[in-house]
């Protein structure tokens, strides 16, 4: 997503704004096998008003309609696909948000019937769930050789997950929480894939996270469910420039959204992962103080524990840190007793090998120590990447704009690294 075609005014204000300042060990042998596929079909009816009546339902034996989202409204994106229904009928949807709404086609062909529906889309796009998106409008209804114009519905079920973003939208703690989880390029309708949550930062959005981070090509190329919640207010909820109030209960709402990940989206509660930025990387961090039998490792970033006194995952837990020695928002110091604090719960030793990686781009002005500390469980290590000169910004990523917040690294993608290492673990009483 360019900025300059999808980022509103709105959220480069949002930008400008971000220099205010149970117990079950997990699996290292490698990634867990994932859950047997099952098999899915969208499902579809079509009905025209009038007389005679014309109705037609039933689950998807051919083809499939992909329903999608906008990263940033949370709203219906495009309704597209072919899929023939039982006995033959075809229904063709190509409808798309534009700027002034919704517009498209929509074609049903059911030769069976002697039935054809031809309508031109301006407008009457509904979205009644998460997974249930309705068109209704005036269409030419033809059977035989007489036609009308007729009001024409056409409900598609979604229920094979396609690739690219899908919003979810429930209330919890009295609040309206949304996130986006984007399934993979390549594989639709595959169940039993593994996930990564994303926390934002402060002031960040979604969208931005996925622009300035470029996780979408790394959820793609690795084949994991990226999910990306909105925090309430400016930040998450019991960390650092937080949410104060209401009493939202982030966890809470992370809990429920990791169970409608693995529901309605099928991922594997085995293979669930934290990660996140600045506000959102203290939040990651929190996860695994109060969530650690939901997620199997964690890869914080710009954003250590900030209260170790107060955390007690139960366990010990996989542990990859990401921080600039640069940073102007959040001291590199802070990262000193939050990698204490975990070696300590893992039972590391206190001291750590040190391995300067290769300075790939000499022109970013960073370069990267990886510090591993040594002697720990093979279940759970715990890695810190110094980075060198690094700022406040996404190691591999782009520095946010109009905001002096430091050098962004060119010598480490931080979204392949920490895949590789979360993706080792797994939480085996989850599986």
């Amino acid at each position: 997503m360019a900025l300059s075609q999808r980022t509103p005014p709105r959220l480069l204000a949002a930008l400008c704004g971000l220099t205010i300042a149970i117990a079950a060990v997990p699996v290292t042998a490698g990634p867990a096998t994932a859950a047997p596929a099952e098999t899915l079909a969208d499902s579809i009816t079509v009905e025209a008003a009038g007389s005679p009546a014309y109705r037609v339902s039933g689950a998807v034996t051919s083809g499939g309609i992909a329903v999608l989202d906008d990263i940033v409204t949370f709203g219906t994106q495009s309704v597209n696909g072919r899929a023939v229904l039982p006995g033959g009928a075809e229904t063709t949807l190509a409808i798309t948000k534009e700027l002034l709404g919704f517009r498209g086609t929509v074609t049903v062909d059911d030769p069976n019937a002697g039935v054809r529906i031809e309508a031109t889309v301006n407008g009457g796009v509904t979205r009644v769930s998460d997974t249930t998106v309705r068109w209704s409008g005036s269409a030419t209804v033809r059977r035989g050789s007489t036609s009308s114009r007729r009001t024409v519905t056409v409900t598609v079920v979604d229920r094979v997950l396609d690739p690219g973003n899908h919003a979810v939208r429930f209330a919890h703690a009295g609040q309206n929480r949304s996130a986006i989880v984007r399934v993979p390029a390549g594989r639709g309708g595959a169940v039993g894939l593994p996930a990564l949550f994303h926390f934002p930062g402060l002031l960040e959005t979604p969208a931005i996270a996925h622009q300035y981070a470029e996780l979408e090509p790394a959820a793609d190329s690795n084949g994991y469910l990226l999910v990306t919640p909105e925090h309430f207010g400016i930040g998450w909820q019991g960390v650092q420039a937080g949410t104060p109030f209401p009493d939202v209960d982030d966890p809470g709402y992370i809990r429920a959204l990791a169970a409608v990940v693995t529901g309605r989206f099928g991922a594997d509660p085995a293979r669930i992962y934290s990660s996140g930025m600045s506000n959102g990387g203290f939040f990651a961090s929190l996860t695994a103080c109060k969530l650690s039998d939901v997620f199997a490792a964690y890869a914080p970033v710009a954003g250590q524990l900030n209260d170790p006194a107060s955390c007690a995952p139960g366990r010990p837990v996989p542990v990859v840190m990401f921080h600039g020695d640069a940073d102007p928002l959040v001291g590199y110091g802070t990262t000193a007793p939050a990698a204490t604090f975990w070696a300590t719960n893992n039972g590391c030793d206190a001291t750590t090998t040190d391995t300067a990686l290769p300075d790939v781009d000499p022109r970013d002005g960073t370069t990267v120590i990886r510090h591993e500390y040594r002697n720990c469980p093979a279940s759970a290590p715990v890695v810190l990447y110094q980075i060198v000169g690094g700022g406040h910004t996404w190691p591999g990523g782009e520095p946010y704009p109009l905001v002096p917040l430091g050098n962004a690294s060119k010598d480490i993608d931080a979204n392949q690294v920490l895949w590789e290492f979360v993706s080792r673990f797994s939480l085996p009483n989850r599986r």
